[in-house]
């Protein structure tokens, strides 16, 4: 195990026993250095890994902090993408999602094809956001819709927007069910670069359809998630609605 990670699975710990309480600075990176006796690149690196799971963050100037809420971001895969990014806000974290790529495209992936029940040649919207959380990329979101269900959705000028209030407002599209699989890989080039990640890094990989009420495929996205930003949760119940037994 990296010397690095060791460290910050120490100061893991010490946070657990609240060493240093909630908007307290902790030890500076020169004491930290010296008591474990490493360098302070080693221990700058065992501090992002702390960072990265909001345990601290960082003041310009100031030093490091213990962050006053420390929980990660929580995907429940029982609802639609909308459904999780509209209750963001409403559980203390501030989000964003800044549009890469837009526009109407002729012909498109044969999964997504398949996904939206269209034709090879049938339009679809294609877009590529980056999800901003408290500030710190988060994911790559790529989104196929079947263009005939939402016209113009490419020009729009809202899609800085929520994108789920855009579809309700503008177009009167709320999805009711999602059906989602989860992968784990390695980053592209281009994921590492638009994430600010090491190229090595390890994502994962949200691929969904979501559903109009009527059954008819509204979109098919892929969110590509930095591994270490994300946890997922998921309720499962037998046929008859009952928790399985043991769970």
């Amino acid at each position: 195990m990296p010397v690095y990670f060791q460290i910050a699975l120490d100061l893991r710990h010490r946070l657990g026993d609240a060493e240093w309480s909630a908007g307290e600075r902790i030890a500076p990176e020169v004491a930290l250095a010296e008591e474990y006796g490493v360098s302070r690149v080693t221990i700058r690196q065992a501090l992002a890994e702390l960072v990265k799971d909001d345990l601290l963050e960082r003041h310009q100037g100031s030093g490091t902090y213990v962050r006053e809420r420390q929980r990660p971001f929580v995907w429940d895969l029982n609802f639609t993408v909308g459904a999780v990014a509209a209750r963001l806000k409403e559980t203390g974290f501030d989000n964003r999602a800044d549009v890469l790529e837009v526009g109407l495209i002729g012909a498109s992936p044969l999964e997504q094809r398949r996904a939206l029940e269209i034709p090879d040649d049938g339009p679809v919207v294609f877009m590529v956001r980056r999800v901003i959380i408290n500030e710190e990329p988060a994911a790559v979101y790529r989104s196929w819709f079947p263009a005939e269900l939402v016209p113009g959705l490419e020009r729009s000028p809202r899609l800085g927007e929520s994108l789920s209030v855009v579809l309700a407002e503008d177009y009167g599209l709320v999805p009711v069910r999602s059906e989602n699989e989860l992968q784990v890989v390695r980053s592209t080039r281009e994921e590492a670069a638009v994430l600010g990640a090491p190229g090595d890094v390890p994502l994962v990989v949200v691929t969904a359809t979501t559903y109009l009420a009527d059954d008819r495929p509204l979109e098919c996205s892929q969110l590509v998630w930095l591994g270490d930003r994300v946890r997922f949760h998921v309720t499962a119940s037998d046929t008859d609605g009952r928790s399985p037994a043991g769970s």
